[in-house]
């Protein structure tokens, strides 16, 4: 297998906000099951415009939790968790994200009467009254109703921490109906993509040339070994989106014509 080629380097910032996303089960490191989490978020902030920094995976145990939350959220505009809450015995992020920050475990009002109606019952010692047990200075943020009783459940957020469930299907729903209203910004990235029928050794001269005369363009190359129409597809990303043009502009005048895969060859199949 050819090596992938990395032409991506520090560019110049435009103050984006930093988001680290914190996975969150032993089932994940076992691989007994298959993270979705973290593309479905990674793919929904960077349409809106945010950064991803970094995307980590750590076990159902208190310390190491704590101790991860506690030095990303002090690197990090925000981190975002998945997994860990729920009412069986290894859903211990509530309690992990407590003693990162020094706070005592608080029984919130608002969620143990959610937690009542949801569970049919009153007793606080309940399973299902373990979604009650958050940080003392949690902020709830609730979805607007859309008549599911399941998406009556907020998000919970301590400081810059925000934490979602782990289940796929729920933490898909409560990101899709809360993202916008957690992480605001004005900003955006610009993308074009490139085709081309060559590997990357025929082009990496041209895309060493794109990156020093432009350093505000991210240039990320992508080999695919089984693709009938391309063998290589570049993707040029930027922040700028004049700088980005241009880029794409001299990328397309420097390589020999033949190599370009017109894009409606792959789509319109």
């Amino acid at each position: 297998m050819e090596p992938i080629l990395n032409f991506c380097r520090p560019i110049k910032s435009k103050n984006y906000k930093q988001h680290i996303i914190l996975l969150i089960g032993d089932e994940i490191l076992k691989g007994q099951v298959v993270d979705t989490n973290s593309h479905y978020i990674s793919t929904r902030l960077h349409k809106m415009g945010l950064k991803v920094q970094k995307i980590t995976v750590t076990g159902d145990d208190r310390h190491e939790i704590s101790e991860e939350v506690k030095n990303f959220s002090s690197k990090y505009d925000y981190v975002i968790t998945t997994g860990g809450i729920g009412p069986t015995h290894d859903d211990v992020t509530f309690e992990a994200i407590a003693i990162a920050f020094g706070e005592p475990i608080i029984l919130h009002p608002e969620l143990v009467k959610l937690c009542s109606e949801f569970y049919r019952t009153t007793d606080l010692e309940s399973p299902g009254m373990k979604l009650a047990r958050v940080p003392q200075s949690s902020k709830l943020t609730f979805p607007d109703d859309d008549g599911e009783r399941r998406m009556n459940y907020p998000n919970i957020s301590v400081r810059n921490v925000f934490i979602f469930p782990g289940i796929p299907q729920l933490c898909e729903r409560s990101f899709d109906k809360l993202c916008s209203r957690l992480f605001e910004t004005d900003h955006k990235f610009y993308t074009k993509n490139v085709y081309f029928n060559v590997t990357e050794d025929q082009i990496a001269n041209a895309l060493t040339l794109i990156v020093a005369e432009h350093p505000n363009v991210l240039v990320g190359s992508y080999p695919e070994l089984f693709n009938r129409y391309y063998k290589v597809k570049i993707i040029l990303e930027s922040s700028y989106e004049q700088e980005m043009e241009k880029a794409y502009a001299k990328l397309l005048q420097i390589v020999p014509q033949e190599t370009i895969v017109p894009q409606e060859n792959i789509f319109n199949q």
